[in-house]
């Protein structure tokens, strides 16, 4: 048994949660995922990762929050309104990952962000969600942007 499932087995989710932040790359990614499965009580101590963690912590944290699922829904929502872009693109891929209708008129919204790289963020998740209202606004967005602009968001949606 590894270290973190010795904490899991404990009820030791705050530990775990540090884990995210600290040790080896594998450790940091397996902790992320074992709180996302926890529920409520992951995304309560991943948000705050996902809000004002490093770079690295955030996409952690958002990967760990796709474990949530529904659960996770509202407050990557919330996220996407967050004065870090790196936060509003990570909270837009986990939602996109999710794949909960709910995030569709969120991330619309998201295709007016000021910032390029949440923008195109926005516009790959609604590409992969396929949802009518969805790609209609993005359809609009579209015609704004620069064609490097639509050349990453086709990347991202590739690859996202």
């Amino acid at each position: 048994m590894g270290k973190i499932e010795e904490m899991e087995s404990a009820g030791d989710l705050d530990g775990i949660a540090d884990k995210v932040r600290s040790g080896a790359t594998s450790e940091r990614v397996a902790a992320a995922w074992k709180l996302g499965a926890h529920g409520d009580e992951g995304v309560r101590r991943l948000m705050p990762l996902l809000l004002d963690g490093s770079l690295e912590e955030r996409w952690r944290a958002a990967m760990g929050l796709t474990r949530a699922g529904e659960k996770a829904v509202d407050p990557l929502i919330g996220a996407l309104a967050s004065e870090r872009p790196e936060t509003r693109s990570a909270a837009a891929w986990a939602l996109q990952e999710i794949g909960d209708r709910k995030a569709v008129k969120p991330l619309i919204k998201a295709l007016e962000d000021s910032e390029d790289s949440c923008r195109w963020m926005a516009a790959a998740c609604l590409i992969r969600f396929a949802d009518e209202e969805g790609l209609k606004a993005l359809e609009d967005a579209l015609g704004k942007e620069s064609e490097e602009g639509r050349g990453y968001i086709g990347l991202l949606a590739e690859g996202s």
